[in-house]
């Protein structure tokens, strides 16, 4: 007996979403590496520096929580990125214990080389499909992340 193909059985439409959703979060995450490796990079690193570029000077607890990561885990993902130097601390101004992050010349420079695999990925996900498709998809990942967020809130309060 051998495992289905994706796509077929339980790993097709037959299958649970919460199923499918990890199957795809799964290929997904090893597309995403695949992508950045050749630009020295990982793919949560990729997302790091992707917040960065939105939201300068956010610091690691928020980027954890941007990132969907711990903040430990996020930890050890800046001290990369600093050592590489592709990122910058610094102490927020009125905050002395928060330290701000920003992008640095470097970091900008790889991140931006890494953009177009990234949309190549993208454009293969959403090959075939209609923007109403795509924008169904969008608000039903959106909801399924806020529903299952309060869920883990009261369950951990």
């Amino acid at each position: 007996m051998s495992v289905p193909a994706i796509g077929q059985s339980y790993r097709g439409t037959e299958g649970h979403s919460s199923y499918l959703l990890r199957q795809a979060w799964q290929v997904l995450s090893g597309a995403m590496e695949i992508a950045v490796r050749p630009h020295g990079l990982t793919a949560a690193q990729y997302g790091v520096l992707s917040v960065l570029r939105r939201d300068p000077g956010a610091s690691g607890a928020d980027l954890a929580r941007a990132c969907s990561t711990t903040p430990q885990a996020m930890n050890g993902v800046l001290g990369t990125l600093e050592r590489e130097s592709l990122i910058e601390r610094q102490q927020h101004p009125t905050h002395g214990r928060i330290l701000q992050v920003t992008l640095t010349e470097e970091g900008r420079r790889r991140l931006e080389a890494a953009d177009p695999a990234m949309r190549g990925l993208r454009r293969t996900l959403e090959r075939d499909f209609t923007p109403e498709d795509i924008a169904t998809v969008k608000t039903w990942l959106v909801t399924t992340a806020q529903r299952l967020e309060h869920i883990n809130q009261s369950r951990a309060a």
